[in-house]
């Protein structure tokens, strides 16, 4: 299937003229609130260390655990999130590190060297073979004993015009023109990506949706053996 993981960054380049849009969309405080914040609080998640998030777009959600107190390091694939959220961090005195890099290789980033990898709602943009190498390459890096967790979209899409017109049930992925954008698989299917990729879930929750067109989260927490 097709992608276009680079063309993020046209998309950064127009939201970032927009003072609606905090990073990708709006709504983080929100977000923060009933995604993050309850992630932070599971006791099998880590209370500090140094944290990877993975698509961490123009940093809204790795300013907020530096905040926290966590050592964190985000990564994304267009250089516009990047140059945002290091332009975030500045103005509000947040010490974090901002690198462009491809999650399906982060090669900046050494082995064994991450206590915790966070899936900043990046795994779902990842489509087919594309996945299990992003699965590696997070294993790979985190320590001995580092949490992966993960916060994707899963099972139904709504049953709405908007959806149905641009969801293939085969390969449950969105496509627009030829290019796969989402892949909304099955919670259980997921979970057993996470699983043969030699990770143990410690942790999982389905979030159902807030509205008619939201689709269900799996959250989940998996650690490196």
């Amino acid at each position: 299937m097709k992608t276009d993981y680079r063309g993020h960054d046209r998309a950064y380049q127009r939201n970032r003229q927009d003072p609606n849009f905090e990073g990708w969309s709006s709504g983080y405080e929100e977000d923060w609130v009933n995604s993050w914040l309850p992630l932070i609080q599971n006791h099998y998640f880590p209370k500090q260390g140094k944290l990877l998030e993975l698509g961490c777009g123009a940093g809204n959600l790795s300013i907020r655990f530096a905040q926290q107190g966590y050592e964190v390091v985000g990564v994304d694939i267009a250089p516009t999130a990047i140059d945002w959220a290091t332009e975030n961090a500045a103005k509000l005195g947040v010490k974090a590190i901002f690198l462009t890099a491809d999650v399906l290789q982060l090669a900046e980033i050494e082995d064994n060297s991450v206590d915790i990898a966070l899936d900043g709602r990046c795994f779902h943009c990842l489509i087919d073979r594309d996945r299990q190498l992003f699965l590696k390459n997070v294993y790979r890096v985190l320590k001995p004993k580092g949490i992966f967790a993960v916060n994707t979209m899963c099972n139904e899409v709504p049953a709405t015009a908007s959806w149905l017109a641009n969801f293939d049930q085969r390969s449950r992925c969105t496509i627009h023109g030829e290019i796969a954008t989402r892949y909304i698989g099955d919670s259980n299917d997921i979970l057993q990506e996470i699983i043969q990729s030699n990770f143990r879930i410690l942790n999982m929750e389905i979030v159902p949706p807030q509205n008619v067109e939201d689709i269900a989260d799996l959250r989940a927490i998996a650690l490196k053996p």
